[in-house]
Parts: C-alpha cells; structure tokens; sequence
C-alpha cells in the first residue's frame, strides 16, 4: 500500500471516500440532515491502493457527516464495483454516536471492531459490544453481548453470544405513559 502525499490523484480518493460517506448517510435512521452534510475523515495517516480500491485510516480516526460520529484507532474502507462501500472500524473501543430521525434520541454504540455495509445498512459491533438508545444523556435502553447486529432500515436489533461468554443482556428504563389530554 503506497502512502499518499498531496497531489491531483489525492482528489479521486477525496471523492471515493466522500462516496462512502454519503453511502453511510443513507441510513433510516439518521437524521434526514445527515444525507446532505459534508463528509469530513480525519486521521493521523491514509494509506490508499487504487488498483484495490482499499483506503486505510490510522491513528485517532474521526468520521463525521451531519449527526453521525464514527472513531477508532483504524478505519479501512474498501469500496465495490456497485458503488456502495463497506467499512471497518476498529479500536479499543471503536464508537459510533447517530441522531434519530424525528425524536431527541441518538444511537450510540461502542465495541472493538464495527464493520458497516453500505449496501444493506447494517452495522456490526463485535467483540465487548453495548448498543444504548439515549434520550439527551439519559438511557432509555442498552444492550450487550458479544455481538450486536443493527439494522438501520428496519431499527431492528439483535445480540448474539459465544458459548461461555457473557449471556446477551438487555436494560429497558420505564416510558412515562401517553398523556391523556
């Protein structure tokens, strides 16, 4: 993998990138915003290979676009001839922070290792997962295992576990009940 210095080729790799962003902004759930903010990837070094398609940030990796916040130690993008884009985020841990689409919520997650599809709009938090839905600072549900699948178009939701793991947990806080007025 070559290591990229500024330069007219630095442009098309800008782009790819950036058509990955917009591939994860696609996400139900994100705030409608989101699809239409700029992307922005910071990271203290990119390596990318053109004839793979394959870009690799490292080092206090941020990925920003609207609400949605990914961070890790390492995210390696690999981008696929339909357009859509898959992508890895690892760290210790790898987080993710999202708005909700029409409530004062975000989805937040954090495990070793996210990987999303762009495609299929889900994301995978494997390895010490924890998914918690936050209303401002305050939970209202969290889950964890060893794996958490989420699904951004269907806002389904999944934990699986290894055989003698940590059995899959689930906390649900209380719903005031609807007003009656």
């Amino acid at each position: 993998m070559m290591s990229l210095k500024p330069s007219m080729p630095l442009y098309g790799f800008l782009s790819a990138c950036l058509a990955f962003a917009v591939a994860l902004g696609g996400a139900a759930l994100a705030a409608k915003s989101d699809q239409e903010a700029p992307t922005k990837i910071d990271a203290d070094r990119l390596d990318h290979d053109e004839q793979k398609l394959v870009t690799v940030f490292t080092g206090n990796v941020v990925l920003t676009r609207g609400s949605l916040v990914l961070r890790g130690d390492r995210l390696e993008l690999l981008q696929l001839p339909d357009g859509s884009s898959r992508g890895v985020v690892t760290g210790k841990p790898s987080r993710f922070r999202q708005k909700r689409e029409g409530v004062e919520e975000w989805m937040v997650g954090e495990s070793l290792r996210i990987d999303y599809d762009s495609k299929t709009e889900v994301a995978i938090l494997s390895d010490q997962a924890i998914l918690r839905r936050l209303a401002g600072e305050t939970a209202m549900d969290q889950v964890s295992g060893d794996r958490v699948i989420y699904n951004n178009v269907t806002e389904v939701y999944g934990v699986e576990v290894r055989p003698g793991q940590t059995r899959a947990r689930m906390t649900l806080m209380p719903r005031p009940a609807p007003s009656t007025e």
